[in-house]
């Protein structure tokens, strides 16, 4: 089986890494606020793996489920967030940062979320500002984006050769 495969790389943290994995989806495509949740998911179930975790690193982990929940709760109800929320969600609990503390020994978490979080800031930053590339989502789409979502359609042909009617606000039309 290729789960088997899978674990034989990943031991037991393949969910850990699968959760990681899913942010990091995510987090390339625009819903950064989720991918906060799964990423602190993740490193709390990577907590369940150590003897001994030092309690700095419980209180971050229990500091981003705080967001974390914030940030899905904000993606759900459709509400973008602020600074306050952004900035640490970024630089602490984005995938880097988050996949750089479990990577490292619990003694040296301090250093690789300083660095991983320094490297994400600064990167998102030249993206943003030197080549105009969103790296990150934090709220809702931009009026125009969304009218144009809640009143288009398009009609495709399917691999079966059927056409296909698709409201863009909703998915597929029956």
């Amino acid at each position: 089986m290729l789960i088997d495969a899978l674990v034989r790389v990943f031991g037991a943290n393949l969910p850990v890494f699968a959760l990681l994995f899913v942010g990091i989806a995510v987090e390339k495509y625009y819903v950064s606020r989720v991918t906060v949740f799964t990423n602190v998911i993740a490193l709390n179930v990577s907590f369940l793996s150590l003897d001994q975790v030092p309690r700095s690193l419980v209180w971050y982990g229990d500091i981003g489920l705080l967001l974390g929940l914030y940030g899905m709760a904000a993606y759900l109800l459709n509400v973008k967030t602020s600074k306050v929320y952004n900035i640490p969600a970024f630089t602490m609990y984005a995938s880097l940062p988050v996949a750089a503390v479990i990577l490292v020994s619990p003694g040296d978490w301090w250093t690789a979320l300083l660095v991983a979080g320094l490297v994400n800031f600064v990167a998102g930053e030249v993206f943003e500002s030197g080549f105009d590339v969103a790296v990150v989502h934090w709220g809702p789409r931009p009026g125009p984006v969304s009218r144009f979502i809640k009143s288009e359609t398009m009609e495709y042909i399917d691999p079966m050769g059927v056409r296909q009617k698709v409201d863009l606000e909703i998915g597929f039309d029956p």
